[in-house]
Parts: C-alpha cells; sequence; structure tokens
C-alpha cells in the first residue's frame, strides 16, 4: 500500500499538484466536497476505494459492455490493440499512428500494487507482441491472453485510479500552455461540469474515452476532437433553478461532444471508415444522462 501511495504522490508531483489517491472512512468521497476543497480546474476531492470501484465500473461499462471478453480486443481497421476497462491502447513494435499509446503507462501504474502475468513483465521492450490483428486473434484463447483478461477484470479499481490521475495531470499539462485568457474560459465551463456527480464523471470519461486536445498528431484536416474542443463548442443555456441547470450544462456538453465526433468521421480518412463507431460514441455519451443527479457544493 505504501509503494503505491508513494508511486501515484509521484506522479502528480511531476505534475505541479497532489491528488489524494485514498480517503479514509471520514473524508468526502468523489461527490462529496468538503469545505477545504475548492473545485478548481485541476482539483478533485478525495477519492475513497468505493469510489474508484464506482468509476471503475462505470467505465468498464462504457467501453466493454461489462464483459470480459471485450477486456483484450482489436478493432477491424485498426493497427494495434487495445485492453482494459479504458481500452488503453498498445502499438505493435514499428507501429506508431497518430494516437497516444496508454496501456504501458496503465501497466506500469497497476503493476504496483497487483501483480501483473509474468510474460508481460519479461516483456523487453514492452511492445504488444502481436503484429497483426490476425495473430492477435489467433491467440485470443491461449494462456497469455486469459491471464491479461484475468488480471484487467481483476484490477477495475485500479485501472479508475490510474484514469482519474490522468484525467488531472493531462488537463493540466495542457491548459498551463494556453494564454490566460483560455485558461480562464475553459476554467469557467470546467467549473460548471465539477459542480454535480454526472458533469465531474462526463469530464473523467470524456478526457479518457477521446482526451484533452492540444496534441497535433490527434486530429484530422485540423479539427480536433479532445475535451477542449467539446467546450469550445458548448452553448451553455441559462435556466431556472441550479437542478435545471446542471441537467442544461449536461445537455450541452453531450450534443457538443455528439457534434465533434460527428465532424471526426466526416474527416477521418475514407479508409478508416470511422462511421461504423458513430451510434456507439453516442450511446456513451448519452449514457452520462444515467448516472443520478447530485450537487457536490
Amino acid at each position: 500500500m505504501l509503494k503505491k501511495h508513494l508511486y501515484s504522490l509521484s506522479i502528480l508531483c511531476l505534475a505541479g499538484f497532489i491528488l489524494p489517491v485514498h480517503a479514509s472512512i471520514s473524508q468526502p468521497t468523489l461527490f462529496q466536497v468538503s469545505a477545504t476543497h475548492s473545485n478548481s480546474f485541476n482539483t478533485l476531492p478525495p477519492l475513497s476505494d468505493e469510489d474508484y470501484r464506482w468509476i471503475g465500473g462505470k467505465i468498464y461499462q462504457n467501453e466493454c459492455n461489462s464483459q470480459a471478453k471485450n477486456l483484450t480486443f482489436w478493432g477491424k481497421g485498426e493497427d494495434f490493440p487495445s485492453f482494459g476497462i479504458g481500452h488503453f491502447i498498445w502499438f505493435p513494435k514499428g507501429i506508431n499512428p497518430p494516437f497516444n499509446e496508454t496501456f504501458p503507462a496503465m501497466f506500469e501504474s497497476v503493476s504496483q500494487t497487483v501483480s501483473p502475468p509474468e510474460w508481460l513483465v519479461k516483456l523487453e521492450p514492452l511492445d504488444a507482441p502481436w503484429q497483426t490483428k490476425a495473430e492477435f486473434e489467433q491467440a485470443w484463447s491461449g494462456l497469455q491472453l486469459s491471464e491479461l483478461r484475468d488480471w484487467l477484470e481483476r484490477t477495475q479499481a485500479q485501472q479508475a485510479e490510474f484514469i482519474v490521475a490522468q484525467f488531472q495531470i493531462r488537463l493540466d499539462t495542457v491548459l498551463k500552455t494556453l494564454p490566460i485568457e483560455e485558461q480562464r474560459f475553459y476554467k469557467a465551463r470546467i467549473a460548471k461540469l465539477m459542480t454535480f456527480k454526472q458533469g465531474q464523471f462526463a469530464l473523467i470519461d470524456y478526457v479518457n474515452f477521446k482526451g484533452v486536445g492540444g496534441n497535433t498528431k490527434e486530429q484530422y484536416q485540423g479539427e480536433e476532437w479532445g475535451l477542449l474542443s467539446v467546450l469550445r463548442a458548448m452553448s451553455v443555456p441559462e435556466s431556472d433553478g441550479q437542478m435545471n441547470r446542471d441537467r442544461a450544462v449536461l445537455d450541452a456538453f453531450i450534443q457538443a461532444a455528439k457534434a465533434r465526433l460527428l465532424l471526426r468521421t466526416q474527416l477521418a480518412p475514407i479508409e478508416r471508415n470511422e462511421q461504423r463507431w458513430l451510434k456507439g460514441w453516442n450511446i456513451r455519451l448519452e449514457n452520462y444522462h444515467e448516472v443520478d443527479f447530485k450537487r457536490v457544493n
């Protein structure tokens, strides 16, 4: 446990701030902010084990339909497989597509507390050992991928810890590169989503799902689809009553995200046929409505 805390602390210190990765029973959980915690753009309240299990379960549902078979996956037309509740992508040797590889960092984080399959530890370098989708599918029922699925199913909460930490690090890092006025704009919109449970989960899940933005590798024809592009496209309405405002803000976020992802499919290379994913993406966004509304301040 000590090793786990030191690892998490070192990551967040590098990013210039500290996110408590565990809360005692007396501390507020993810959606209960105490008077000592401000909901600034890079601050979430302390998280309990229960919070991480809840987040992990929701993302597991969104990404994998809560089925272990989907924890190891290679999509049609992709050059790489993806793994875990967040479908963390892992590149085979020599593959460098325009996306951020995320599996190695997740693997390193989760391995601090739950021992991974031995064959994974022995990989040097840590490249996906299947060069093609056909090779991956042939190995799918074998011992290696079976062990990996078991490990990934047992570590949902730990993967959720990684996702939350990465959300804060990635958001903080990108925002710090922007002019002050742009930072203020994004902080204001993030603050509107941070004040209620659905909004917090939408922010965390979307960054894991489609990134923050600001990465020239993750765009088509100059257009991005990460969180910042969604916040920029939001039309924030005025509604009577705080609960109505929360719902209106969430609706605005979901509609803006749908529009950005639709544009992505329209601008993507034809051979990628990304429109086949659009229905699933939209269902995932609509699922943000399923989290019970709860104010956190």
